[in-house]
Order: structure tokens, then sequence, then C-alpha cells
């Protein structure tokens, strides 16, 4: 140690200092910069996994008596490193995908729970070159500074923030607006969210082993609706969790990354009435204000009272008549199309039947 200069040593002990903690070493390097960004961070869902955390213990920890298991934490993101490998670096969505690997990470790209095997489409947003930042700030993803406990609360963005502005342009591409006017939308609006409908695929994982990690089976054809918190109708996923010799079910709602420009059919809501309501399940997962679509609930008159839509008008079985409200035109009236086709197919017959007939009479006196 004689030999041994001062300068070295101190060199020495730093190098050993970073090694052994480069990660502390680097967030306290960011923070001196991005404050504010390092604080909200603390207590954003990515950091605190807080939505996980307290769905476990509504779900399986309540049923199963026991603490969240170690690999549920993987996905609990604490330093900016593992996001942002060098400084500078916005990371791209393939990133993203690694920890949201089990539902809305591989869904959006058109794959199944770890990619392990395709599912039905991918979303359109991403058939379009949409990435997840393109939807997500970084407000969203850094947090803003309040302690969520589901991600209802923490992401803003919904549909309207770009389907809802005319003439709106991203990445070069005009962006269809909503149209509140059009029959389906009208029918539906304030009670159906627009995931409901648009999403039209998500996956179910049956048995999903806790002891091995094992899944039995995965299935994108089940659906279910729940009501959320805004009272609005909102897909629900059951989820079958299995732990020695005993199995649980829970029953939460989703936001599927699966949307299509083109709806489910009606016959998913309006016809098969018991694809949608919950199976029989042990426990309800989610923020406050959801519910179960109660089984004796006529899902065709579920929103029969909501302001928008007339007193005489039906909810939304796929309809059978089409109303035309001229009052818009200044026309005190309201055409009932399929009553109106009716009525001009009975009539053209009816001329065509009367025409024949005089035709007959006037053959029989000419020829008499």
């Amino acid at each position: 140690m004689r030999g041994i200069k001062p300068a070295v040593l101190v060199v020495a002990l730093a190098i050993t200092l970073i090694s052994i903690a480069p990660v502390f070493a680097f967030e306290q390097s960011c923070a001196l910069c991005h404050r504010s960004i390092s604080e909200n961070y603390s207590t954003s869902l990515h950091y605190t996994i807080a939505g996980i955390r307290i769905a476990w213990k509504q779900g399986a920890g309540r049923q199963f008596n026991m603490s969240m298991p170690k690999f549920c934490w993987k996905c609990h993101v604490e330093s900016c490193t593992e996001c942002h490998t060098y400084h500078g670096e916005i990371p791209n969505m393939s990133k993203c995908v690694e920890c949201h690997e089990h539902n809305v990470g591989v869904n959006y790209e058109g794959y199944l729970i770890e990619k392990m095997g395709k599912g039905p489409s991918p979303d359109i947003h991403y058939v379009y070159g949409l990435n997840c930042t393109d939807c997500h700030s970084s407000t969203e993803i850094h947090g803003n500074g309040h302690k969520y406990t589901f991600s209802w609360y923490a992401v803003k963005v919904n549909c309207l923030d770009c389907h809802g502005k005319s003439n709106l342009t991203i990445k070069g591409m005009k962006v269809k607006k909503y149209n509140p006017n059009l029959l389906v939308h009208r029918l539906h609006a304030g009670k159906v969210s627009c995931v409901a409908c648009h999403a039209v695929w998500y996956q179910t994982c049956i048995n999903c082993h806790l002891d091995t990690g094992k899944i039995d089976r995965i299935t994108t054809s089940e659906f279910h609706l729940i009501v959320g918190p805004d009272g609005k109708l909102y897909p629900a996923v059951r989820m079958i969790i299995s732990y020695k010799n005993k199995t649980t079910s829970s029953f939460g709602m989703i936001l599927p990354h699966t949307i299509s420009a083109k709806g489910r059919p009606c016959k998913d809501c309006h016809t098969n009435l018991s694809f949608v309501y919950h199976p029989k399940v042990d426990s309800l997962i989610g923020p406050p204000g959801i519910a179960y679509v109660p089984p004796n609930v006529n899902i065709t008159k579920f929103a029969e009272n909501y302001s928008l839509i007339k007193p005489d008008e039906k909810f939304a079985m796929p309809p059978s008549t089409i109303i035309v409200d001229l009052h818009s035109f200044g026309i005190p009236l309201k055409i009932n199309i399929t009553q109106l086709g009716t009525l001009i197919i009975t009539g053209v017959l009816v001329g065509i039947l009367i025409h024949l007939l005089k035709r007959r009479i006037t053959l029989g006196r000419w020829i008499g």
C-alpha cells in the first residue's frame, strides 16, 4: 500500500462505489436536471404498481390469503435506466412491450401474451404506425405527483382527444372525426364506451397456476361487459387462477388495445345476451364504482332513459326500423323508412294488379 498514490486510491474507490450502485449514481445525476420528473415518478403507477397490488388484494390475494408473488413485482420500474439506457434516449415501443407483454403491449401488435401466438388482428393505430407515446404523454408515463390507485385515474388520454377534432393530422395522416349523428353512436352515446364496441377482441387466460407460472390455455372468444366508474359499459375479463388444489376466478374492467374502425357486430351484445353477462366469479376487481351487468337487465334497454334519446325511441336492438327525423330540415315530420318502403312496394304491387285487371276487362270488352 505504501507505493500507491492517494489519487489512485480515490479513483479506485470511486469506481468501486459506482460499480456497487450504478443505478443510484445515475438516478441522482438525472434528478439534478429533471427534478420534477424524478419526484413525480416516485409516486407514479410505474413505480408504485399500486394498481397491481390493490387488484391482487381484491382478487387472488384475498381468496388464497397470500401476499403478491415475486414475479408480479417485475412490473415495478424503479430506475430511469430501465427505460432510458443513455441520456436523451426516447424509448421506442419495443421497450414498452418488454414490460407490457401480458396484454395491452403485445395485443396492440396483434399477439397473445408473451407473443405465444398471434391474435385475431393488431390494433388499427398500430397498423397506421402509431407508437405508445403518440397517445400516452410523458406525464402519464412519469406521473404528475399524485398517488393513483388504478390506471383508470392516471391515464388521461381518451378517444375524442383526437377523433373529436376537425382537420387533425397526425404523422401526415388525417384523423377521422367522430360523428355523433351516426345512428349507432347516437343510440349508444353516454352509456357505452368507445372501447366496448371498437375493441374487437381481447385474451382470457384460463387457469394461471401461481405455483408454476403455467397457463392451461388462452382464448380470445370470451366477451363480457361491466359497468365502469363513469356508468358506461366497458369490456371485462374473467381471470381464473389456481394455487395448489384451489381455483378462484375474478372479474375486472379492461381497456383492450385492439381497436378496429369497424365495431363489434350488434349480435355480440343484443342477441347473445348470456354472452355478455358476468359468469360466476368470486371477486370483482377494479376502481370504486364498477359493477356487474345485472343478469336481469335487458341490454337493449340499458340506456333507455338517457337524455339524448327521445322517449319514443328504443335503445339499440339491431334496428328493424330506421327513423329519419326531418325536424332539422324545417319539416315537422318523422319518416319510418321501413314502413315507407313497405307502403311503396305494396302500392306498386297494387298498381300492377289494378293495371292487369283493367287490361283484362278492356280486352274482354274488345274481344266481345
